[in-house]
């Protein structure tokens, strides 16, 4: 068991928040323990993440009062290994990619994001928190990612910006297309793919053998396209999460 206290959380959701991640040898009884110790400490919200099929965490944590928000992949994709289905890269076309460098237009994505770009991560659906302050989460993340190196593009359809994502360097031979978001889904629809095979795209024009990155199950479509682009699932977690 390892705890992190996510003092970062104080600015992005106005909680004292703390993560536990779990492994296949720990119980309830001892999650219980430490949450006795970290809520003494001030916890008013704890994420804990679990491997799957553990029998004792997946009935054991809601006993405790956790709630199940969703399913962690980590995957991965191998340069030579990728490959984007023709019924999706026939479709690219008049797209382009922006870096943005400038702090002006940095900040502009992060308006649009505040404004509401992402609506089905476990922020966003939590009744206790919402789309604005999950917004505010995910402009706070982009805007320290970009302090440490991490790489901003904008998808454009001719000059209208469509979405936007974020690669950063995890060591000498791997990237990660951390974060992406289209800014009008309900308008684009059927831009997502796109927005997904541009982001692949431009991963493997940094120098690197592979890519790695995390997709959840509130948003399983972004699995189905990194599968089909030749992804491997190299880890599955479940998350639960409780207010104190």
């Amino acid at each position: 068991m390892k705890t992190t206290h996510a003092v970062w959380e104080l600015d992005n959701l106005g909680v004292n928040a703390y993560e536990i991640a779990m492994d296949a040898a720990d119980t309830p009884e001892m999650l219980a323990q430490e949450e006795q110790r970290v809520i003494a400490e001030g916890a008013e919200y704890i994420v804990v993440k679990t491997p799957v099929n553990c029998q004792q965490l997946l009935f054991g944590l809601p006993k405790l009062g956790y709630s199940f928000v969703e399913m962690v992949f980590h995957v991965m994709i191998r340069r030579n290994e990728y490959s984007m289905p023709a019924t999706i890269a026939r479709f690219d076309r008049g797209l382009t990619v922006v870096e943005r460098k400038e702090e002006s237009e940095r900040q502009l994505v992060y308006d649009r994001i505040r404004a509401g770009v992402f609506h089905s991560d476990r922020v966003s659906i939590d009744p206790a928190f919402g789309v604005e302050k999950g917004g505010n989460r995910y402009a706070n993340w982009l805007k320290g990612m970009l302090e440490r190196g991490g790489f901003l593009y904008e998808v454009l359809s001719g000059e209208k910006p469509i979405g936007f994502f974020v690669i950063c360097r995890k060591d000498e031979t791997t990237v990660d297309p951390v974060l992406m978001g289209m800014y009008d889904e309900a308008n684009d629809r059927g831009m997502g793919a796109l927005l997904h095979k541009k982001t692949l795209d431009t991963c493997f024009t940094h120098e690197c053998k592979k890519l790695t990155s995390t997709i959840v199950s509130n948003n399983a479509k972004v699995l189905h396209v990194y599968v089909n682009a030749g992804a491997t699932i190299t880890d599955t977690l479940y998350t639960y999460l409780k207010h104190v």
